[in-house]
């Protein structure tokens, strides 16, 4: 029997696709993953100011494009008024996103 791969606690699977728990740094350098924030969030750095949700599309973007998939499949489900973020990947298989978020 094989070894079931064990998931960061900030990757869960969804119904419809994946969840990924984000800390967001807004008005940073450069757009960039820095690492785990916590045991339970992976902290993302994003150049646009958070002002009129400029921040939150810079992020929906900026996954989207990292691991490969259309931006209207990435979106917030939970924390759009804060640093703290849950996005949810339609229709995305864990493993995929794993493999594209560490390259």
């Amino acid at each position: 029997m094989a070894a079931r791969l064990k998931l960061p606690t900030y990757v869960q699977e969804h119904p419809q696709g994946v969840t990924l728990s984000i800390r967001v740094q807004p008005r940073a350098s450069r757009n960039e993953i820095i690492g785990d924030h916590t045991a339970q969030q992976l902290k993302v750095r994003i150049t646009a100011p958070p002002v009129d949700s400029a921040a939150n599309k810079a992020l929906l973007r900026f996954i989207a494009k990292l691991i490969s998939v259309p931006p209207r499949t990435v979106s917030i489900i939970s924390g759009d008024k804060n640093r703290s973020k849950v996005l949810l990947i339609t229709g995305a298989d864990t493993t995929a996103v794993l493999t594209n978020l560490h390259k």
